[in-house]
């Protein structure tokens, strides 16, 4: 599924809501104009019966109509308003001139009244008609009853109704995109303090910010709040751990000092190198769990610093180091070059690369860093005698705990294998253009 922001779920939501009640309104509006219309057409056609009826006269025993009207509408042909007068048996006594145009005469078996609308045909025009029986007492004492029928074209209505619909449309669309737009920038006013919020988390997360810094509305504190405390206990919490190996290793450097002392002191004997070497392998699980328990990077939120001070820390340290060897140590650092971590881990990575290279090296050991495509790629050469193919994957392999090691061989690859899996990275071995080795190593560095 989709993870749509709050932003686009409130800005779609509401003008949903808003759309379907305007909607609403016009369905409403609409019958309530046709309705109206109804009405207003049911009045001005009764209007026109009162009035027809009005000039109504009897003359010589025949009831008689001006030819005349006094509404201009029943004078002009194709106005749409036509009047009748018909008797009992549906024959014809007077018409309207606007109705010359039509070839047949209402229907008198339908239900006219003056109190409603009565639908009907005339020819093949859909009229609105109003009608009244009256029954016309004659100057020679004779009644007569006569339909008087006024109707007007349905059209007529329809089009205004849909001028009335184009218009309340356009306004309602216009209003529409007038309160999109408003509730879009109201959204945006009221959701940014969550981007600032959401901006904070990720700078800490990159390693930008040590905790979440700014004014927040009281709904955003507790969140804020809690994530600067799960901050700081995680920061206590490695204090406390450091401190602990601190102590222990205190702990354990005096008495393996005070063994090793006292096996320097006894006489040569296969037991005495047997118990020495058990001694400096107690010692060198010793420094490799201590070295390995600082790691830092499987905290839930990672530091970064720069490489570029840290890897000529390392270089200035291994000239003095190896200055009998008189080696040629260079560093080749892109000044941007960020490790998404403590220094402690990148001084631990560098520094054993480097150390070992400068203990295979004839004259020359170079270190190369640079950012490229959010990696971190690390390459120390040397111009050793370099590691066989064949041999490349057996020292890669043994790159785990120390006490699962082969005789003689050191903690710094075992460290240096040990940070680079917790960083997700990866490690290779191949021939160096100096010669010798060359150790690349490649770290993610986006969060």
């Amino acid at each position: 599924m989709k993870r749509w922001s709050l932003k686009w779920r409130l800005a779609i939501v509401s003008t949903t809501i808003v759309m379907l009640a305007f909607y609403a309104v016009y369905v409403i509006t609409k019958t309530a104009y046709i309705n109206a219309s109804k009405s207003r057409i049911q009045e001005s056609l009764t209007a026109q019966i009162y009035a027809l009826m009005a000039v109504a006269e009897d003359r010589d025993a025949q009831l008689t109509i001006p030819l005349v009207s006094r509404n201009d509408r029943l004078n002009h042909l194709n106005s749409g308003l036509v009047a009748y007068v018909l008797d009992v048996d549906g024959d014809l006594i007077w018409r309207s001139k606007s109705s010359d145009t039509y070839a047949t005469l209402p229907d008198i078996s339908a239900a006219y009244s003056l109190d409603s609308l009565t639908s009907g045909k005339l020819d093949q025009y859909a009229m609105f008609w109003v009608g009244d029986t009256i029954i016309w007492e004659h100057e020679n004492g004779m009644e007569g009853e006569y339909l008087f029928l006024i109707g007007e074209k349905q059209e007529i209505m329809r089009e205004q109704v849909n001028q009335f619909k184009t218009q309340v449309s356009l306004w309602l669309w216009v209003t529409t995109v007038c309160i999109v737009l408003v509730l879009i920038v109201s959204l945006e006013l009221s959701l940014s303090p969550l981007k600032i919020a959401q901006k904070q988390i990720e700078m800490v997360g990159h390693g930008d910010a040590d905790k979440v810094e700014g004014v927040f509305p009281k709904e955003l504190v507790p969140l804020t709040s809690s994530i600067n405390s799960l901050l700081e206990s995680e920061a206590l919490q490695k204090r406390r751990y450091r401190d602990s190996l601190g102590n222990l290793a205190h702990s354990l450097k005096t008495p393996l000092a005070v063994m090793k002392s006292e096996l320097q002191n006894l006489s040569e004997s296969e037991s005495r190198k047997q118990l020495a070497k058990q001694v400096e392998r107690v010692d060198d699980i010793v420094k490799y769990q201590l070295n390995r328990s600082v790691i830092s990077a499987g905290q839930t939120l990672r530091r970064k610093c720069l490489v570029e001070p840290e890897v000529y820390k390392i270089v200035d340290a291994l000239n003095k180091v190896h200055q009998t060897k008189g080696l040629n140590i260079k560093a080749d650092v892109h000044h941007e070059a960020f490790f998404p971590g403590e220094p402690g881990d990148l001084m631990e990575l560098v520094g054993n690369l480097a150390d070992n290279a400068c203990k295979w090296a004839k004259s020359e050991v170079l270190i190369s860093v640079d950012n490229q495509f959010a990696e971190l790629f690390i390459t120390v050469d040397d111009d050793g005698a370099g590691i066989p193919q064949e041999k490349t994957e057996l020292i890669l392999a043994r790159g785990k705990r120390l006490d699962q090691q082969a005789e003689g061989q050191g903690l710094g690859l075992s460290i240096v294998m040990d940070i680079i899996k917790t960083y997700r990275g990866e490690i290779s071995i191949d021939k160096s253009e100096l010669g010798g080795a060359r150790f690349k190593v490649s770290i993610p560095t986006a969060a």
